[in-house]
């Protein structure tokens, strides 16, 4: 039992922890507890002792007191527990008033703000759609504009290039007679030039033959020939100069300015019309 003032003061501790309804119900129960351990006790030393009779007298005295107040000590007790049990089902229900108010609150808050969410959000996407038409209308209006420029551009430009490419076409063809034309002129001026040559050849042999102390012209044919090729090519020279001359039947009218140049050279020089005359010696 000496232990019991101890354990006492442990459960004290424990119970003020607890609301202090609660804690004194625990302490008279406690309390009530020893009390009963220390009767307990006493009527065993009663029994023990030799004036035990009047001690248990009292002894039963001192007990119906007890219950006495035991009695009463229940009855507050059991007011106590319906006052904190009464206080308690209060309290959960104004905790539970509160949670639902709360709760109401946080939910007409929440559908409020879901509303202004989905109101603003329309209104956004509404001003996005409406921005983007409208930049979309724009860019089409200049994607037109741009295009149809392009084609009034691309029409100009297929209409130059058609002058270009006819005028190509067209400086191809003159310059394809062009080439022709001097073609037909080169060819003639180097048989002129050629037929030129072999009468002043052929001239000349007749002025060797007339004179031939006059030696040869060596501005015309050379008097000496460093290679046999070059003797052989003036040898060659003076028999075609001999033959055209005697085709000419004594005349050395080998051309006539109509005869030289058709269409394009119109006039001949006066050196080639003495040319064209009989040499008489």
């Amino acid at each position: 039992m000496s232990s019991q003032p101890h354990f006492n003061e442990h459960y004290k501790k424990q119970a003020r922890g607890i609301r202090p309804d609660i804690e004194e119900l625990l302490t008279s129960n406690i309390n009530r507890y020893y009390k009963s351990k220390n009767r307990q006790k006493i009527k065993i030393e009663a029994n023990t002792t030799s004036d035990g009779s009047s001690t248990f007298s009292r002894l039963d005295g001192f007990e119906k007191q007890l219950e006495e107040r035991e009695a009463l000590l229940r009855q507050k007790e059991n007011n106590i527990k319906k006052t904190i049990e009464a206080q308690i089902a209060e309290e959960r229900k104004h905790l539970k008033d509160e949670y639902d108010a709360l709760k109401s609150r946080l939910e007409s808050e929440y559908n409020n703000c879901m509303v202004d969410m989905k109101q603003k959000t329309y209104s956004f996407k509404h001003q996005l759609e409406s921005q983007h038409n409208s930049r979309l209308a724009e860019l089409e209006k200049q994607y037109k504009s741009h295009i149809s420029a392009l084609d009034k551009a691309n029409a100009v430009k297929d209409k130059e290039i058609g002058k270009l490419s006819s005028t190509i076409s067209q400086l191809k063809n003159e310059k394809r007679d062009i080439k022709k034309t001097a073609d037909s002129v080169c060819k003639d001026l180097e048989d002129i030039i050629f037929t030129k040559d072999l009468k002043i050849i052929a001239l000349n042999d007749r002025v060797i033959f007339s004179n031939p102390s006059a030696g040869r012209d060596g501005t015309i044919e050379p008097n000496t020939f460093i290679s046999f090729h070059d003797a052989e090519y003036w040898t060659r020279k003076r028999e075609d100069a001999k033959r055209t001359t005697e085709n000419s039947s004594g005349m050395v009218s080998l051309f006539s300015p109509s005869s030289i140049v058709t269409g394009t050279l119109s006039t001949v020089p006066r050196e080639w019309d003495l040319l064209a005359t009989p040499l008489s010696l």
